[in-house]
C-alpha cells in the first residue's frame, strides 16, 4: 500500500512539474501582440482583409527568428465596428492577455473610444487605417500610419474649388468619419462664389438613398462629394445615375477597392478621389514589391490599402521590440518618437509629435473599369 502511494506520488509529482515547466516556457517564448479589427458586422470584410496582411506577418517574423529568439502572436478581437464592443475587447487584451501594443482599430469610431484605455494603460496603439481628427490629441501611446481626414478631406475640398464649382452637395456617412471628414471638405470649398447647398447624412444599413437624393437633384449642383465606404458609394452612384444625377462625383480613398468597381458598374466611370495613403500596389519598390508578391503567392489576390496599412502596423511594434530587445509599452513608445523615417510597404512613416503620419496627395479616377493616377 506504501509503495502503491508513494508511485502514485512520485507520478503525479512529474505530472505538476511537466506541466509548470511547460506553462512557463510557454508564456517566456511567446511575444504577444492584440489585434482590435472589425471582423464581422458592416465593417467586417476590411477586419479580414487587414488579418490576412497580420497572419503573413507573423508567419514571416516567426520563420525569421521571431522577436529576439521569441515566437510572436497576434491576439484577434473582433470590435464588430462598434465603439463598446471595441472598448470591451481591448480591457480584455490588456487585462487578461498582458498585452503592450494593440493594432487598431479599422474604423475611427472604434479607435477613439479605445485609444482612451489604451493611454490609460500606458500600452502603445497604432491605428492602421482610422483617420478621424480626434485620434491627434489622443494620447502620447497613440499612433496611425495613415492620415488624417484633414489630410484627405482639405485636398478634395481644395480640389472642388479649383476646379470651378460652384455648387456642392455633400453626402456623408452619419458616423465619426463622415461628419468630421464632410466639415472638412465644406470649410475648404466655400468661398464667396461657391457653396455648399446640400449637406446630407445617411446610414451604411440604408435599404437605398433614392429619397435623399431626389432631394439633393432638386439642388441643382455641380459636383457631389461622396464621404463613404466603397459599398455605400456604390450603391449611391447606381442610384444618382438612375435618378438621371450626372454631375462630377467626388469620393473618398476607401472607395478604391475592386469590390466598389463590381458593385458600381459603369456608374464608377469619372469620379475622382484622393490618394493620401502612400501604397501603390504596382509600385518597384523593393520593400513594397516583396510584400505584394508574398501576399499574393498566400492569399491569391493583390493586397490594397487595408491589408498593407496593417501590415506596416504591425511591423513596426515588432521593429520597435527587435531594436530596443523589450516589450514593454514605454520602451515601445519611446523607440517610435525618437525612430525617425521607417521604410513600409507604404513608404516612407515618420511620426510627428502628435503620432500622425503625413502622405503626399495625389488624385485618382476611374476609366474603363480601373483605377488610375488623374493626368
Amino acid at each position: 500500500m506504501k509503495n502503491t502511494l508513494l508511485v502514485i506520488i512520485v507520478i503525479a509529482s512529474i505530472i505538476v512539474l511537466g506541466s509548470c515547466n511547460g506553462c512557463n516556457q510557454s508564456s517566456k517564448s511567446i511575444v504577444i501582440i492584440g489585434i482590435l479589427f472589425p471582423m464581422t458586422g458592416d465593417a467586417g470584410e476590411y477586419g479580414m482583409k487587414g488579418r490576412k496582411a497580420i497572419e503573413l506577418a507573423v508567419e514571416q517574423i516567426n520563420n525569421s527568428g521571431g522577436v529576439n529568439g521569441k515566437n510572436v502572436e497576434a491576439n484577434f478581437e473582433d470590435s464588430k465596428a462598434d465603439p463598446s464592443t471595441g472598448v470591451t475587447a481591448i480591457q480584455k487584451m490588456i487585462s487578461v492577455d498582458k498585452v503592450s501594443a494593440v493594432i487598431g482599430d479599422i474604423v475611427s469610431s472604434v479607435s477613439i473610444p479605445a485609444a482612451v484605455v489604451a493611454e490609460k494603460n500606458k500600452v502603445v496603439m497604432i491605428a492602421p487605417t482610422s483617420s478621424a481628427p480626434a485620434l491627434t490629441n489622443a494620447g502620447v501611446f497613440i499612433y496611425r500610419v495613415w492620415p488624417s481626414d484633414l489630410l484627405e478631406g482639405s485636398s478634395a475640398g481644395n480640389f472642388a474649388k479649383q476646379k470651378g464649382f460652384k455648387k456642392a452637395v455633400i453626402l456623408h456617412l452619419n458616423n465619426d468619419y463622415g461628419n468630421e471628414i464632410a466639415e472638412i471638405f465644406k470649410n475648404n470649398f466655400e468661398s464667396e462664389t461657391q457653396k455648399v447647398v446640400g449637406n446630407e447624412a445617411y446610414d451604411a444599413k440604408a435599404k437605398n438613398y433614392r429619397g435623399m437624393l431626389t432631394k439633393i437633384k432638386s439642388f441643382n449642383p455641380d459636383v457631389i462629394y461622396i464621404a463613404g465606404y466603397y459599398e455605400d458609394t456604390g450603391e449611391l452612384l447606381k442610384e444618382a445615375k438612375e435618378l438621371g444625377i450626372n454631375v462630377q462625383f467626388i469620393g473618398a480613398t476607401a472607395i478604391e477597392d475592386n469590390k466598389f468597381l463590381e458593385l458600381a458598374g459603369k456608374n464608377a466611370e469619372g469620379i475622382v478621389y484622393p490618394l493620401a495613403t502612400g501604397f501603390d500596389a504596382q509600385s518597384q519598390d523593393t520593400t513594397t514589391k516583396q510584400f505584394v508578391d508574398a501576399f499574393k503567392k498566400k492569399f491569391n489576390y493583390e493586397p490594397g490599402w487595408v491589408e498593407s496599412h496593417c501590415y506596416d502596423a504591425f511591423m513596426l511594434i515588432v521593429n520597435a521590440m527587435k531594436k530596443t530587445g523589450k516589450t514593454d509599452g514605454e520602451s515601445i513608445r519611446q523607440y517610435l518618437d525618437s525612430m525617425g523615417s521607417y521604410s513600409g510597404v507604404t513608404g516612407a512613416i515618420k511620426f510627428d509629435s502628435n503620432g500622425d503620419v503625413t502622405k503626399p496627395v495625389i488624385f485618382k479616377t476611374v476609366r474603363n473599369g480601373k483605377f488610375l493616377v488623374l493626368p
